[in-house]
């Protein structure tokens, strides 16, 4: 785990009690002196008509911000939407973002972990298959499940995203456990059932991070949240010694766990 320079945050157990009580966007705005953050809890939704969107324009307009940070990774600069809707339609609030960053001619940076950096920290906290597992479940199985793929048959998104998402960034998988069938295998032994393309508890409350008790994988889910939060508290951290003024646009889930330690930076940042 990255140093977290005793950063105060709420549990993610206690994040899930809160959590469908909350309405987005989930907005935190600090002020120190000359300094102001406006962090944005987001609910990842690409509905145009959403409030969301018109409060991070809202926000942006009167912020005037300096510098950006997006969650789920760099956009890269050349990338340029025709219009606020097509920004939306095509990456949610992180496209809204950028879509303003450039218009006022900032910086939009990266505030997650890279996935390398992640694997690295998470292998030390858990065992490899068990990883291996939940993140499978979690970026491609409830997603897919939830139509964020499209219509791609799953066995062919499997064998994309093994290179993409894994191998790449230096996740330690041989040949044989790149397959699909090795994911079914190891499923089975972990849940104690066949793996099946479907909603049902096993796919969703079983490796649900908000979930406490002995939930292993629910347990590795908030391993993985904690160390994309510090980072991302590092970065803003270190941003405030340049800039005045900084905009955030994140999930409402790491919003709720990390405004503590928000509250702490802006405190402590220079006048």
């Amino acid at each position: 785990m990255p140093e977290d320079k005793e950063y105060q945050m709420v549990d993610y157990v206690t994040v899930g009690q809160q959590f469908s009580s909350i309405e987005t966007p989930y907005i935190i705005d600090l002020k120190k002196g000359n300094k102001r953050l406006v962090f944005i809890g987001c609910s990842h939704t690409r509905d145009t008509t959403s409030t969301e969107f018109t409060t991070i324009e809202k926000y942006f307009k009167e912020l005037q911000p300096q510098i950006t940070f997006n969650e789920g990774g760099q956009i890269p600069a050349a990338v340029n939407f025709q219009s606020r809707n097509d920004a939306i339609a095509k990456k949610g609030e992180t496209g809204l973002l950028k879509y303003l960053s450039d218009k006022a001619n900032i910086q939009m940076l990266n505030g997650d972990i890279s996935d390398s950096l992640e694997f690295t920290l998470t292998l030390k906290e858990h065992p490899k298959d068990d990883l291996f597992l939940y993140y499978m479940i979690e970026r491609l199985v409830v997603p897919y499940l939830n139509n964020a793929y499209g219509n791609k048959p799953f066995n062919e998104l499997y064998s994309l995203v093994i290179e993409s998402w894994f191998i790449k960034p230096g996740f330690p998988l041989s040949e044989e456990e790149k397959s699909i069938a090795y994911f079914k295998k190891l499923y089975q032994e972990k849940m104690g059932r066949p793996f099946v393309l479907e909603i049902n508890e096993d796919n969703f409350e079983k490796f649900d991070y908000m979930n406490g008790g002995d939930c292993n994988f629910c347990a590795i889910g908030r391993t993985s949240k904690k160390a994309r939060d510090i980072v991302l508290l590092e970065k803003i951290d270190q941003a405030f010694n340049h800039y005045d003024r900084v905009m955030v646009t994140f999930g409402h889930g790491h919003a709720m766990a990390i405004e503590p330690a928000l509250k702490q930076i802006i405190e402590k940042a220079r006048k």
